[in-house]
């Protein structure tokens, strides 16, 4: 009889591996276990643990080999099909992610982590409804799950249903009575009157607890923040908001000086004499509408007053454009986008496009609408738009700066945005900016059309039909009752653009002009 293959090391290395892992000597584990599958070429264990290492140390496409080859030869895959779809959703593949979470399901009904990642996955891509069905899975699992609790109470207020998001918010701090995200969660939720509102006095006395987790704490901040202006103790909410961008601004990699060096290379790059090529446009991206902008300048407003007309598909944010820039604008000789974009011609912009409208048709809304693409940052790219996307159009969203800049320093973003820590660093992107958009009218001339929030807020009918005509749609009155339109909104105004038109949030930084004063001074250098 033969014997059956010994597929892995000795306990004793594994268990020398695992200490590895533990300490985080990625460098040192990834040379042993190298050494180590020579002889088990076949152990899927150490191609798992592999791809962790890889992961860990930033080779996310690197470390989708060895998950693969892990798969291949176990006969239980559940643990590292969902490893896999992890490393999919930190690298933005969504769908592949969501195909591996699935598996991961299949092969193990109960594996909690696969349910709850697969509902991560699934809320990324806008796939609200099924990402709550996940969450749901994982707290029939775990009912103790309070992220799970959290993130199914996040993905109903982008549903707008904010009487349940409210309830399965508190559950999960009733799970987790420091959880500093929950909380803040429930403060977008709720508006205070009276500084002794039960929440706020148990946020308060959670913060001051100094075993809090800095995460927690950072949280905790930003929520404190938002309540204490809510009931008008200014002072007291920016003393938070201060604090909380402090310390997690430590954590963060980011200087202006870089910034200023990518937008230059942009400007330098995006000339006039590149625009004046010979080479004819393709007629592609009519069916496209770019809402761009800073965040916190109104493009969540402006999406959904486009969206409440009966032609119009809201995407909300999407990074088609920066994936297929990437896929398509390679490097040439070394030299990188956005200086490589003379070494590119004609063929490869509009290559560019159909990639990116294949990437927006698979959303799967109906034939014939025209699609709202918001993801402000892609005011970078109005270069990018106009060669590859001729006929889009591209609607630029404006705010008076001083209220845009500290919108910003108020919000914790999820991720990116990293400038907007700092009232500095907030004011010094903010200048950098303006000087893009100015160098964008001066070498592409009336291509984009121009929305201010306070003209907005001021005199609804008159810019959103202005909107609509730029669009070439005809007016529908439903635009102007566009809170009580039914879509996902996947951002931080995903309750602000459910109520109808407010002007509170205009000049609201005059509440705070002495303690904004590091802003005023860097914007005044501007002027």
């Amino acid at each position: 009889m033969k014997a059956k293959q010994n597929l892995n090391p000795d306990p004793r290395v594994i268990k020398g591996l695992l200490d590895l892992n533990k300490k985080k000597d990625f460098s040192l584990l990834e040379k042993e276990l190298t050494s180590h599958l020579k002889q088990f070429q076949n152990s899927p264990f150490l191609h798992n643990l592999l791809g962790l290492t890889l992961a860990n140390q930033g080779r996310l496409e690197e470390s989708l080999e060895s998950f693969n080859v892990a798969i291949k030869y176990s006969e239980d895959n559940s643990t590292y099909l969902n490893n896999l779809g992890i490393t999919f959703l930190k690298l933005d593949r969504f769908n592949e992610a969501i195909s591996a979470f699935s598996q991961s399901v299949d092969f193990d009904n109960l594996n909690v982590n696969a349910h709850f990642y697969l509902g991560n996955a699934l809320r990324k891509s806008a796939r609200i409804d099924e990402a709550i069905i996940s969450y749901d899975a994982v707290i029939k699992l775990d009912p103790n799950h309070s992220e799970a609790l959290l993130l199914k109470s996040l993905s109903l207020k982008n549903l707008g249903r904010f009487e349940q998001s409210i309830e399965v918010c508190k559950k999960a701090i009733a799970m987790r009575a420091n959880f500093g995200m929950a909380h803040r969660h429930l403060t977008s939720l709720l508006t205070y009157d009276d500084s002794e509102d039960p929440h706020i006095v148990e946020m308060e006395s959670i913060y001051n607890t100094n075993s809090l987790d800095l995460e927690d704490r950072i949280q905790l901040g930003f929520g404190l923040g938002k309540s204490f202006e809510d009931v008008t103790k200014y002072q007291k909410a920016f003393s938070y908001l201060k604090e909380a961008n402090k310390l997690h601004r430590k954590a963060l990699k980011y200087s202006t000086a870089n910034r200023n060096k990518l937008f230059s290379l942009i400007k330098d790059s995006f000339t006039k004499g590149f625009f004046d090529s010979p080479a004819e446009l393709s007629k592609q991206g009519r069916e496209m509408i770019f809402v761009l902008g800073l965040p916190r300048s109104g493009t969540s407003l402006v999406e959904q007053i486009l969206s409440s007309h009966s032609r119009v598909y809201g995407a909300g944010e999407r990074r088609f454009l920066h994936e297929a820039i990437k896929k398509v604008l390679l490097p040439v000789d070394g030299i990188h986008f956005p200086r490589n974009i003379r070494l590119h011609d004609q063929d490869s912009f509009d290559n560019l496009g159909r990639i990116y409208l294949q990437l927006i048709k698979k959303l799967g809304m109906d034939d014939g609408l025209l699609v709202v693409d918001k993801m402000p940052h892609n005011f970078q790219h109005i270069g990018v738009i106009h060669k590859a996307l001729s006929e889009a159009k591209i609607i630029l969203c404006e705010r008076e700066p001083l209220d845009n800049c500290f919108s910003i320093f108020k919000q914790k973003f999820g991720t990116g945005n990293e400038y907007a820590y700092s009232l500095e660093e907030v004011g010094e992107y903010y200048n950098l900016y303006v000087e893009l958009i100015a160098h964008w009218e001066s070498v592409l001339p009336n291509k984009v059309h121009r929305v201010k929030y306070e003209e907005l807020t001021s005199n609804q009918e008159k810019i959103s039909r202005e909107m609509i005509n730029f669009c070439d749609l005809e007016w529908e009155e439903s635009c102007m009752s566009f809170h009580s339109t039914k879509r996902e909104v996947n951002t931080a105004s995903a309750v602000q653009v459910r109520q109808p038109i407010y002007t509170s949030s205009v000049d609201l930084w005059k509440k705070y002009e002495n303690e904004l004063e590091p802003l005023i001074n860097i914007l005044n250098k501007e002027d």
